[in-house]
């Protein structure tokens, strides 16, 4: 005898194809009743048998679509009701959405094969999506997800597609952004004249690519924005790309079309195939061959490095492109170096025209700017995100937090920005937002943030604030919460927010271990108004406590010393004048002097960051003295780490006192090996090496035996490698998994130490208890 059942099923259930999933099974089992797409995930009522009942709800929630994420399920006895047939209802989007948002899809395999297929009237179409792939977050205007609330919804089906999207074994069924050559969206070629080249959408197709064999620059567009796209084998055509984009050695991405082609290039290993090939498909750094099989220009391409930003074909537009160029492409962020992706038609054709010879644009909108993310692996295949965002953003699950009655937004930090929305049971982070320095990054923060806003019905009833009082998205967050009428603002000092994120991602918030977070980074503002960066915090008992830096430096000319090693390096050797002809010749004579009276002037300002102290000794070491995009001279140097001949396991000599670490006898070690003509890259090693080591003693020495690891300078692949080979075998350690470990966790740590507030006030500077110098190897 079958009775009524009501299950409500939540978290990552749209845009997936979970209704023509449950659709499919209940035919299956010639089961009655509905499915609906609410705000608050999806329903379902239905008639059948106690047993056929248990195997319904079983197969729904342990055999969810593929891209599906169950964050919660529940069934219940309800009053009979007569269902004659099973139907999929219409979408009610009436409820504050209680759901997690979908992600865009890379195209799957059977959507490529369908463009290959010369018998396919999917054949060269651009567009091909289907249930298990294609745009969702990025054209989504409102909740719940249908056709009617993306930038689809004035592009109607052709009789074709209809008939797909009803037709229940078709894995087009219900798919909201199906359509082909008959309903085709339409594209548009411009010249750099900004003038439109009348012509068929195959025709596009080829023209672009007869551009690109011809050494010309063509701006395509994207999922979350557009591309600058060149051939990758074309030295002129690369110089000429970042002569206009004003790049002159950051290092490039390359599009390839399948693996196989970029195994020409790159060693790819298991874990670098999977998370290419995953639904997420973000670019991933990969070893150079010594040899390019495809001939690609790897000096122009990452001037000095050991690895590739390899990028496959994530649309079917490029995936159609590189499979008829049949070379790797140059695909870089369509922006003006500094400013954010532009996402926008007109803005393309406005702006990229300076840099491309061709803008190729398509009548689907982009509603929310995504840049691609970015990832790396090490030794032991633990993945690091560089950037978190197309494809990534901007689910997190499981949520580490306490469920809250309240919606707290956490406004992130003002370098590689995020932020991030806790909202009862969900928790939300933000796509990659960039630096925070130019009116159009702020503009396209406030727009990010006002989008997610109104797609989840919400607003903050507390905003969570960087302490430092110049960050224009911390003033942002005190602005909101005036026009919003929110009844707190919180600030939250930067370094103890990453280690609340590290903590948050391993759920130790509540643990009753001695937990030692090592946080590494360029820059934060400290509880002492000075420049952190080094920090050695003890987390237990819900008490953070600071515990060890590096010894205070000066920071000299401001922000200026982030962007020029030199004066880091000057900085550091301030007391070892007898050294500071090895980087006389980094300056003008004129820097020399002013530079050197600088120096011995009142700073008020010092820093203990660690990036500084890296930059300081790329400097030393002559491998950079000044900087043409952030980060340059810690990837160099470790480059340059990773050529080593010779690894010493004696490391350089910290020496910890009264809660700093004395680096002078480091500094000291590093120019006895120049003395003794060691060679640059192997002192490189050694410096990574006696980093890993120095940790490793502070843990031992405060009786710790788990460490979390956070900060930018935790990105450094040969670090983590070296951490994990002298530390693991003694310690539990804790790196990032879901978020990165530079400033776009911050947000999300942001909430951990607001959830550790609710649990004691704390935070207070640890007393000095170190009075007498103590050896650190």
């Amino acid at each position: 005898m079958s009775s009524s059942f009501h299950i409500h099923v939540k978290g990552l259930v749209q845009g997936v194809g979970f209704r023509p999933f449950v659709y499919r099974l209940a035919k299956k089992m010639n089961i009655n009743g509905w499915v609906n797409n609410t705000n608050e995930g999806v329903i379902i009522e239905f008639n059948a048998s106690a047993l056929d009942t248990a195997q319904f709800y079983h197969e729904i929630t342990h055999h969810p679509p593929k891209n599906a994420i169950i964050t919660s399920h529940n069934i219940s006895k309800i009053p009979h009701k007569n269902f004659t047939e099973f139907l999929i209802l219409q979408s009610n989007g009436k409820a504050k959405p209680n759901l997690l948002l979908t992600p865009d899809i890379a195209i799957c395999d059977e959507c490529k094969n369908e463009i290959i297929n010369p018998l396919n009237k999917r054949n060269g179409y651009a567009f091909t999506t289907c249930l298990n792939c294609g745009p969702r977050y990025s054209i989504v205007t409102s909740l719940p997800y249908d056709r009617s609330n993306t930038s689809m919804s004035e592009l109607s089906m052709c009789t074709d597609c209809t008939i797909e999207y009803e037709d229940v074994h078709n894995h087009r069924h219900f798919s909201q952004t199906n359509s082909c050559k008959s309903c085709a969206i339409k594209m548009h070629l411009y010249a750099s004249s900004k003038t439109e080249i009348k012509c068929g959408d195959d025709v596009i197709i080829d023209k672009v690519v007869e551009a690109f064999l011809t050494g010309k620059i063509v701006a395509v567009k994207g999922i979350g924005g557009y591309l600058l796209l060149c051939d990758a084998t074309n030295a002129n055509a690369i110089a000429t790309l970042r002569n206009k984009k004003y790049r002159p050695t950051k290092p490039l991405a390359v599009l390839y079309n399948n693996i196989h082609a970029a195994k020409n290039d790159v060693q790819i290993r298991n874990c670098e195939i999977n998370a290419l090939t995953s639904s997420a498909a973000p670019i991933v750094l990969c070893k150079l061959n010594s040899i390019s099989g495809n001939h690609i220009c790897k000096e122009l391409i990452a001037p000095g490095l050991d690895c590739l930003g390899v990028m496959i074909a994530y649309t079917p537009l490029l995936f159609l492109l590189t499979q008829k160029m049949g070379k790797p492409l140059i695909a870089t962020s369509g922006n003006i170096s500094g400013s954010p992706i532009i996402y926008k038609d007109v803005e393309a054709v406005n702006n990229l025209c300076s840099v491309a010879d061709y803008v190729l644009t398509y009548d689907r909108n982009i509603v929310v700017p995504q840049d691609d993310s970015v990832v790396q692996f090490t030794d032991n295949e633990h993945r690091i995100i560089l950037r978190r965002a197309r494809g990534l953003a901007l689910n997190y699950f499981p949520n580490p937090f306490k469920e809250v009655d309240q919606t707290v937004l956490a406004m992130g930090s003002e370098l590689k920005s995020a932020f991030a929305f806790l909202d009862k049971k969900n928790l939300y982070i933000s796509q990659f937002l960039g630096d925070q320095g130019c009116i159009e990054s702020q503009e396209s923060y406030s727009e990010t943030l006002t989008h997610i806003q109104h797609l989840l019905k919400i607003s903050p009833d507390q905003i969570l604030i960087d302490a430092h009082p110049l960050y224009s998205v911390s003033n942002y967050g005190k602005e909101l919460s005036i026009q919003q009428n929110c009844n707190e603002v919180i600030t939250i000092q930067h370094h103890k927010a990453h280690f609340g994120a590290v903590l948050a991602e391993h759920h130790l918030l509540h643990t009753n271990k001695q937990i030692l977070g090592v946080i590494w980074d360029g820059t934060g503002y400290g509880d002492d108004e000075q420049i952190w960066g080094s920090e050695f915090f003890i987390y237990h008992q819900y008490e953070m406590k600071r515990i060890a830096h590096l010894h205070y430096f000066p920071q000299l000319a401001g922000d200026k010393m982030s962007k020029e090693p030199r004066l880091s390096a000057l900085s550091l050797l301030k007391n070892f004048p007898q050294y500071q002809d090895a980087i006389r010749d980094q300056f003008s004579i004129i820097e020399w002097n002013y530079f050197q009276k600088l120096l011995v002037t009142d700073q008020l300002v010092y820093t203990s960051s660690m990036g500084r102290f890296l930059d300081g000794i790329a400097s030393i070491l002559g491998i950079k003295s000044k900087h043409t995009y952030e980060g340059e001279a810690a990837m160099l140097l470790e480059a340059k780490a990773r050529k080593a001949t010779s690894k010493q396991v004696e490391p350089y000599i910290f020496k910890l006192k009264n809660g700093e670490i004395e680096w002078k006898y480091f500094v000291e070690g590093i120019f006895e090996d120049l003395d003794h003509k060691v060679e640059v890259a192997n002192i490189a090693w050694k410096v990574f090496y006696s980093l890993s080591k120095c940790i490793l003693h502070i843990a031992n020495l405060y009786s710790v035996n788990d460490i979390g690891f956070s900060g930018g300078v935790f990105q450094n692949v040969l670090l983590n490698n070296l951490i994990v080979e002298e530390i693991s075998a003694k310690k539990q350690l804790y790196f990032h998994q879901q978020v990165s470990s530079n400033d776009e966790c911050i947000g999300f740590g942001q909430l951990a130490v607001n959830e550790i507030y609710h649990q004691k006030k704390l935070f207070q500077q640890l007393p000095v208890e170190e009075n007498n110098f103590t050896q650190l190897y």
